[in-house]
């Protein structure tokens, strides 16, 4: 799709669900956050990790251990807890990847979510359901009360039937809560985390024997139930599917979520009319190119073409999307103008705005930081450090394999080969008549003045 090559289309991208998020909204459909547990403390609300933005891999291990794991393992089963907890952190390590393949550039953020649930959190939960299913039940099939609507009233009403004790009735049982179990009954409400355990116990009075496994159905029938109710049941029938194929196949089924991703992205992108915005970001992308000749008086032009840009972007409303692009380009017309100390301001806030996006553009953006950042007099360390921590994160690829060491820190070695990168990558010819000199200048203090000469 010709649209696809402009370079601002890499850019309109609205962030995906921040993985804090992600994580606190799978926690608050399993019902754990009560229970879940930071060191010999519990996670108090405002310690959430919606609010933390690093994305870092041992910090994700150890909220699903703290979220997950643990809370599920002190109700059900350690090995159904290892099991339950692995398929999320697995989950989780997918969403990235898909962060990392696949820009959703001006996809409505809901339509994303979407997507994540139909092909993420769907065929999660469908594995989950196979594997323990078939575990339950002889003949390769699953107890049915997994792929129903209201999978918590199917399952009370299939224990109910299973008891021909009077005595073990749920209201009987319950009488002194008999209005909320009535609405357990009847679908209405979903049992709390702390209800698995006497439910269980209801559900084993016939059967006291297989008390662990009721109450690992009754953990993940009520996950079930919840994730259905809080996506308002648009998932009912693609679950069933999912594991239905399981069933039918007796395997995991081999999916491609980047393609998948990439081509609801394709549709997504031809229903917009944004073929102009692009037009306009991309004629103007080409003249701040790092090696673009800039003719005299074109610093004015530039800078004044890129507000004009920035009313196109407010008119289509993608300000907030899109303010990363223009911190971005900003922040190269000050590098390029011999602004050294603003460009780095605006290349920060374009990393910090940029983050949850993905694509070409966000790679070059941290490349183009890490370099303006080790180009100061004096580089701040935990700017370089933070930027490249994300970039380990996105794109490792861009720092050299041996300085991919975690903790990350920066060394000197760090700081010569992005000096030595903006030398070669910002070549004279592509400064504008106003940075000749500023810049030129600056490179003599680092030493870089020689180099630059010979890469104009």
């Amino acid at each position: 799709m010709e649209l696809l090559r402009f370079k601002l289309m890499t850019s309109i991208n609205e962030p995906y669900p921040n993985i804090g998020h992600v994580l606190n909204k799978l926690a608050d459909i399993a019902d754990t956050k009560s229970m879940a547990k930071k060191g010999t403390s519990r996670y108090r609300k405002e310690e959430d990790f919606s609010s933390r933005k690093a994305i870092d891999p041992a910090l994700v291990s150890e909220s699903v251990r703290h979220l997950f794991y643990q809370p599920i393992s002190e109700v059900t089963s350690d090995s159904f807890a290892q099991l339950f907890s692995d398929c999320i952190w697995l989950a989780l390590n997918n969403y990235l990847e898909i962060m990392k393949r696949v820009p959703m550039e001006g996809v409505a953020q809901s339509k994303v979510v979407d997507m994540l649930n139909k092909h993420l959190m769907v065929e999660t939960l469908a594995s989950i359901i196979w594997k323990v299913g078939i575990n339950q039940m002889p003949n390769n099939t699953i107890p049915s009360f997994y792929c129903e609507k209201q999978p918590i009233k199917a399952l009370i009403a299939f224990y109910e039937s299973q008891s021909t004790d009077q005595h073990n009735d749920i209201r009987h049982v319950f009488a002194d809560n008999i209005r909320t179990a009535n609405k357990w009954r009847c679908g209405e409400e979903i049992p709390n985390l702390g209800h698995i355990s006497l439910l269980a116990h209801w559900a084993s009075l016939s059967s006291p024997e297989a008390i662990e496994e009721d109450k690992e159905t009754l953990f993940l029938t009520r996950f079930i139930a919840s994730f259905h109710k809080k996506t308002k049941y648009k998932f009912v029938d693609a679950l069933k599917q999912a594991v239905v194929w399981r069933l039918e196949h007796n395997q995991e089924p081999t999916l491609d979520l980047g393609n998948i991703f990439h081509q609801f992205y394709i549709q997504e992108i031809k229903s917009l009319n944004l073929y102009d915005l692009s037009g306009e970001g991309n004629n103007l992308h080409l003249l701040l190119k790092r090696t673009a000749n800039k003719p005299s008086g074109s610093l004015n032009e530039y800078s004044a073409n890129l507000k004009v840009l920035e009313g196109s972007v407010a008119k289509h409303e993608l300000t907030e999307e899109l303010c990363y692009h223009s911190d971005w380009l900003w922040g190269r017309i000050y590098i390029l103008s011999g602004q050294i100390d603003k460009a780095l301001d605006m290349y920060v806030q374009a990393v910090e705005s940029a983050l949850y996006k993905s694509g070409n553009n966000i790679r070059d953006l941290l490349k183009e930081a890490l370099a303006v950042a080790a180009i100061q007099t004096k580089p701040h360390k935990p700017t370089m450090k933070k930027i490249k921590s994300r970039a380990l994160t996105f794109y490792p690829k861009i720092i050299e394999p041996h300085l991919r060491q975690t903790p990350v820190s920066i060394s000197e070695e760090d700081i010569y080969d992005w000096r030595f990168w903006f030398v070669m990558r910002f070549p004279q010819s592509g400064w504008f008549e106003e940075g000749q000199k500023p810049l030129m200048e600056h490179l003599q203090k680092l030493g870089l003045a020689e180099m630059a000469a010979k890469c104009f």
